[in-house]
């Protein structure tokens, strides 16, 4: 319940500022040799984006809720999609229980991947796909707006796997777009190391722009290799 105390006052106090939306981050980790996320550990999770959410359209603001499941570990494409599904069914599950008003929510998830140290590889076919598996197994029909952190995958990477997933997506009746920022952000701070270049920033940050814009209507066109998982070298 941490957070959760007088949040209703602290909530309308950014409404009256002119915030229209908040947003509730919940970090889950898969380690699957200690049994983590254990059933507990996600009901204490996805109750208290329950709860926040709630509490936010009794404000007047629209939730932005934020299972997010860290990218780290060994487990398999297989894997993950099983635990983010079981996430995301407990995630919706307790927001219709606390009566939450579903199509005033929206969704930022992370894209369901093999962990970083994966030592199978998979294609972006593959990750699209399992994405998609999991929205048609769990997702409401009245959430129509589902966006995906980053969560440490490249701005290539992630635009690869956004944009076949929409390319996938056949009628399934969800916005899938993105909501990015160290993608977008890293290499904008990398082109600035030692010194600022803001012409150059802002012609980058363009064409980043551009890229996630395409990935979120299907349009973008990755490189070979962009998107699939790479197994770590030894």
């Amino acid at each position: 319940m941490q957070g959760l105390d007088s949040l209703a006052q602290r909530l309308q106090q950014y409404k009256d500022a002119g915030a229209v939306f908040a947003k509730w981050r919940s970090p889950l980790a898969i380690d699957e040799a200690n049994g983590q996320p254990s059933d507990f550990v996600i009901e204490a999770n996805m109750l208290d984006l329950a709860r926040y959410a709630l509490i936010c359209q009794d404000v007047g603001l629209v939730p932005i809720v934020e299972p997010d499941v860290s990218m780290a570990g060994t487990h398999s494409l297989e894997s993950s999609l099983a635990i983010n599904t079981k996430i995301q069914s407990v995630l919706y599950r307790a927001l219709l229980e606390h009566g939450v008003f579903m199509e005033g929510v929206i969704l930022k998830s992370n894209i369901v991947n093999p962990g970083k140290q994966c030592p199978v590889p998979y294609s972006v076919d593959e990750i699209a796909q399992a994405n998609i598996d999991l929205f048609r197994r769990v997702m409401p029909v009245a959430v129509r707006s589902a966006n995906f952190l980053s969560g440490g995958q490249s701005l290539a990477d992630a635009a690869a796997r956004l944009s076949v997933m929409n390319q996938k997506k056949g009628n399934l009746p969800v916005n899938l777009s993105f909501s990015w920022s160290a993608a977008l952000q890293m290499p904008l701070f990398a082109l600035c190391q030692g010194s600022l270049k803001l012409p150059e920033m802002q012609a980058l940050y363009l064409q980043e722009l551009a890229v996630a814009s395409a990935a979120a209507t299907g349009q973008h066109k990755p490189q070979p290799g962009e998107g699939d998982h790479k197994p770590p070298t030894q």
